[in-house]
């Protein structure tokens, strides 16, 4: 499934930069992730011998069995371009009003705050900077290349 979501994504990246086949919810990481934890539990039942660990009486094994369920069903991104993505990125929204395919052709990026979501921006501000002559087809050709 991995590879199907890969293949989904692998050219395509956000207004901000992020490459949708580097990103663990594009490349389907995250779900397979939540699916082989789900298998670790269950190989090494887990669930029953927990009550003995000191915390382990009060976990809600119930709950994190729903919740890595949903992870694997829904731990997915279409990318931006499609439609995925948070629905309220406040990066898309920005860029769409400005007809900007990345962010890399805003003269307001090095203070732009709406990156602060993901963390520390510094590292993705400054590759859209390092990128700013490059039409979005161009950044992309080069991030496929260096998945390769």
């Amino acid at each position: 499934m991995q590879e199907e979501a890969f293949n989904t994504v692998k050219t395509q990246a956000g207004p901000c930069g992020i490459t949708c086949g580097t990103c663990p919810l594009g490349n389907g990481s995250a779900a397979e992730s939540a699916a082989k934890t789900m298998e670790y539990i269950n190989f090494t039942g887990v669930k029953d011998w927990s009550s003995a660990v000191p915390g382990g009486a009060s976990l809600d094994w119930d709950k994190t069995v729903e919740s890595l369920t949903w992870l694997t069903k829904y731990a997915y991104c279409q990318g931006c371009e499609k439609g995925g993505g948070p629905p309220d990125c406040a990066i898309r929204t920005c860029a769409n009003e400005k007809s900007y395919g990345l962010c890399n052709q805003c003269d307001e990026l090095s203070e732009c705050t709406k990156f602060d979501w993901l963390g520390d921006p510094t590292s993705l501000k400054q590759t859209l900077a390092d990128n700013k002559d490059k039409t979005k087809e161009e950044f992309m050709k080069e991030a496929i290349e260096a998945m390769k």
